[in-house]
């Protein structure tokens, strides 16, 4: 006759093969729980079954998963739970120094302690048996057997679900920097429209997020930050802007806040503010994205994403904003070249060969245009002008108002051989053009003279200009006689004429101020004093050699600073 001790182990042994066969025939964990469960509370009886998987120990409690349950709400199923159980691998509820509610709750009374090779996978919570009777000796030893039978195949489920999301998360991206990669294509062909980029970017954000309402600030090229692109119907008091500087990092809203614009954008259901720093470490522009359409949050995932889309998007922008500033520089710079170009064929081409005289003139203009204007002009034979003027301002503007000046001056000179002709009363109608075509803002200095080579005569009229110099052996004489500048008045005063005769070895040096205001890195100018030293150091040179003198110690002078104004000379010397 059979023993029956030995019939009910063989019938174990082979209930405990057949489990092993089932819950290695399949790596979800789920399945591989749910059996573990099924087996040990079918053989015992038992309503109410739950297996916790340990997910960290770096808490003060250790935190488990309830991975699988049954007899239990299963709404508690995926629940994390904190705990602190005894050292023992069983024990009963009684032995746990602060039991979770959900333990108490729903009457588990003993536990086993799930090992892997000494590492703890989990713990099952089982019930009392009908009667409310605790396991016998051979029942707790069935359930420890069937659970070091079943841990290496836990092992291996968790092992599995690991590499699982690792691969699905490596599969997620790769899938956005693929998206990253054809949103940086598609952003650089159509980095010449801001428009464009910020619609891409809000198609973007809907279609992976279900984001809608995003607003971004910038004040990129500004001192203050400016509301670029907003996708939202709510309006943004104007105060709050100036809270935006405050923003340093990506910030999570919340319904507490301390900056009044963080608060305001809670309110108005947006979730996440992230700022755009610059390769300086400035941030240039902050971008306000609002809750996603599904009402979940944001994951690291997510706003690690959106931060590239968003820096991909703002720098798209940014080199928009560039190359629309090249493009409009560049036709500037063109329309300047061309200005340029008509303003040098309004200054003498060539200066005039004067018997008995040398002569040499230049202008230099601080930009590419200028408000600076000097002519040699042969009248006769005999007689020749020498012209200087100095339009207030720079740049474009003057040089309009100086091509009026040599339009006059030239219109005037045509009737010089007319007997009527009076350098005062010419002086007097180029200042009455001059004011009639001109705002009450603008006026010119202006000197102009008649060099008469026959008896070395030079009548002159000086329409507060600077006063040139004429050097005389070891004397300098100032040419001022005139009046006021031209452009001022229209009416209401008289110029004055002057008049000198040039001897052999005489220099006359006329000059715009930009000569003489150049400074150097202290703010001091080149001053009239430097000027007549100058050329009194090379007196007895050509006057090629006197004007590249003034021109070069005038540079070494303002070495290293920006030329702030026109300059201008004309130097005229007799053998």
């Amino acid at each position: 006759m059979d023993n029956p001790d030995s019939s009910k182990k063989l019938l174990e042994l082979n209930s405990l093969i057949e489990f092993s066969q089932l819950i290695n025939s399949n790596l979800e964990l789920e399945f591989i729980l749910g059996n573990i469960l099924l087996s040990i509370m079918g053989r015992m009886l038992i309503t109410k079954g739950m297996v916790l998987i340990k997910t960290n120990s770096d808490r003060t409690k250790d935190c488990y998963k309830i991975s699988s349950a049954k007899g239990i709400p299963a709404t508690e199923i995926n629940k994390n739970i904190d705990c602190n159980f005894p050292g023992e691998p069983v024990f009963k509820i009684e032995d746990i120094n602060e039991p979770h509610p959900v333990l108490k709750e729903n009457n588990f009374s003993i536990f086993f302690k799930i090992y892997f090779n000494k590492k703890l996978l989990g713990i099952l919570c089982l019930g009392k048996k009908p009667g409310s009777r605790y396991l016998e000796k051979n029942e707790i030893i069935f359930i420890e057997t069937l659970l070091n039978i079943s841990s290496t195949t836990i092992e291996n489920s968790l092992k599995f679900t690991e590499i699982k999301n690792l691969n699905k998360q490596l599969n997620e991206k790769i899938t956005k920097l693929n998206s990253l990669f054809e949103l940086g294509k598609v952003f650089n062909s159509n980095f010449q429209s801001i428009e464009e980029t910020i619609k891409l970017l809000r198609y973007t954000l809907l279609g992976n997020y279900g984001i809608k309402d995003l607003i971004i600030f910038s004040k990129y090229r500004a001192d203050a930050f400016y509301i670029l692109s907003k996708n939202t119907s709510i309006e943004i008091p104007q105060e709050y802007l100036i809270c935006l500087n405050e923003l340093k990092t990506r910030i999570l809203l919340e319904p507490e806040h301390k900056n009044n614009f963080l608060k305001f954008l809670f309110k108005k259901d947006f979730q996440l503010v992230i700022p755009v720093t610059s390769q300086r470490n400035e941030i240039t522009s902050i971008a306000c994205l609002g809750k996603k359409l599904n009402n979940t949050d944001y994951s690291d995932a997510d706003i690690e994403f959106l931060e590239s889309i968003i820096n991909l998007s703002v720098l798209s922008v940014e080199n928009s904003i560039l190359l629309k500033e090249s493009i409009e520089k560049q036709a500037l710079e063109n329309e300047l070249n061309i200005a340029r170009e008509i303003q040098l064929e309004l200054l003498p081409n060539s200066i005039p060969e004067i018997k008995g005289y040398q002569v040499s003139a230049v202008n230099k203009p601080a930009m590419h245009v200028g408000g600076d204007y000097f002519d040699v002009l042969k009248l006769t034979d005999s007689q020749f002008a020498l012209v200087i003027a100095d339009v207030t301002g720079k740049g474009t503007p003057a040089s309009l108002l100086m091509a009026n000046v040599q339009s006059a001056v030239h219109s005037f000179l045509k009737f010089f051989e007319d007997e009527h002709f009076n350098l005062i009363d010419v002086t007097q109608k180029i200042n009455e053009v001059i004011y009639s075509n001109t705002s009450s803002e603008k006026f010119i200095t202006f000197f102009w003279g008649i060099l008469d080579i026959i008896d070395g005569s030079f009548n002159y009229v000086n329409a507060g200009h600077n006063q040139p110099l004429l050097f005389r052996n070891n004397e300098i004489i100032y040419l001022e006689e005139g009046g006021l500048m031209i452009g001022i008045m229209e009416s209401g005063f008289s110029y004055q004429s002057g008049k000198i005769n040039f001897i052999s070895g005489d220099v006359l040096v006329m000059y715009t101020d930009g000569v003489i205001e150049q400074n150097d890195s202290d703010q001091l100018e080149f001053g009239e004093e430097r000027l007549i030293s100058t050329v009194t150091n090379s007196i007895n040179e050509s006057t090629n050699f006197l004007l590249n003198s003034i021109l070069n110690s005038v540079e070494n002078f303002g070495y290293g600073m920006k030329q702030f104004d026109d300059q201008t000379l004309i130097i005229l010397k007799k053998y």
